[in-house]
This record gives C-alpha cells, sequence and structure tokens, in this order.
C-alpha cells in the first residue's frame, strides 16, 4: 500500500511539474533599431518615398497580406506601391500602440506593429480609415526578407464605390 501511495505521489507531483514548465522561445524589445526602421518605413510610406522604401528590402522579399496577392521579389513589391500611388492618396499612416521587436529562438528576427491608416481613393474622392498589423521579418543582413500585413478591407471597399 505504502508502494502504490508512493508511486501516486510521485504521478502526481511529475504531473504538476510538466504544467509549470516554462520554455522561452525568444525575446521581446520594445526599442530596437529593427523597430526604427519599421517607423522609418511607415513615414516614407505616408510620404511614397519608395526610393527610400527600397534600401530596406532584400532583393528576395516577399510580402503578402489581406486582399492581396503574394509579391515575391522587390520589383512586385515595388509594383504594388505604385498600385497604391496610383488609386489612393495616403492621408496619415499613423501609430497605434507601439510596436514590439520579436526575437525568436529559431524563426526570423520580426518586428510587429499596429497602424491607423486615412486614405483617399483618386477616382471616387472618398475617404476610407481601417486598422492595419504589419509584421517584417528581417534576414541576417538587416534587410526586410517578408512583410504579412492585415486589416479590414471594408472601408477600402466602400470607398472604391
Amino acid at each position: 500500500m505504502k508502494k502504490l501511495i508512493f508511486i501516486s505521489l510521485m504521478v502526481c507531483s511529475f504531473a504538476a511539474s510538466a504544467q509549470t514548465a516554462i520554455e522561452k522561445n525568444g525575446t521581446i524589445y520594445k526599442k530596437h533599431p529593427y523597430i526604427t526602421i519599421v517607423e522609418s518605413l511607415e513615414r516614407m510610406m505616408a510620404k511614397m518615398d519608395t526610393i527610400g522604401m527600397v534600401k530596406y528590402y532584400a532583393d528576395t522579399a516577399y510580402a503578402f497580406g489581406t486582399g492581396a496577392p503574394e509579391t515575391k521579389g522587390i520589383a512586385s513589391i515595388k509594383a504594388g506601391w505604385r498600385y497604391i500611388a496610383n488609386e489612393w492618396e495616403i492621408v496619415s499612416i499613423t501609430p497605434n500602440g507601439y510596436p514590439d521587436a520579436l526575437e525568436y529562438t529559431n524563426d526570423p528576427f520580426t518586428v510587429q506593429s499596429w497602424w491607423v491608416v486615412k486614405v483617399v481613393n483618386k477616382k471616387t474622392k472618398k475617404q476610407a480609415t481601417f486598422f492595419e498589423v504589419i509584421f517584417h521579418s528581417f534576414n541576417k543582413d538587416g534587410k526586410i526578407s517578408s512583410e504579412m500585413s492585415f486589416h479590414d478591407s471594408t472601408p477600402l471597399l466602400e470607398a472604391m464605390k
């Protein structure tokens, strides 16, 4: 009986310790040079300074997000910027909260940031405001290797009508 109680206590002890185990997957920074890059990039985007923006991207970078096809390579990304410039006037891009730089243990270094974007459709003259979250991943050379952006497209679709 003592053995049975001892084994039961050991099993409960192992089960309890397994549930409280903590494993880090990296470090989160609230100040980091990559955050500064992302903030600069968004200021340039607001002015459609594509010449300034391109210097932050790797030639092999890819981008995708809500309602847009995946683009591969800097030439495709620049074409996406040209489309935005032709269709929309950017009124403002302002931070919503603060960005986090995520240094993952086994994944690319990533900056996640949140923005409020106000644009005007050049054809209809209607304004759209939407919230956006963007994930920029960086390669070993400090260049953006991928960009994922997500937002509710409803305000944009309404402004296009």
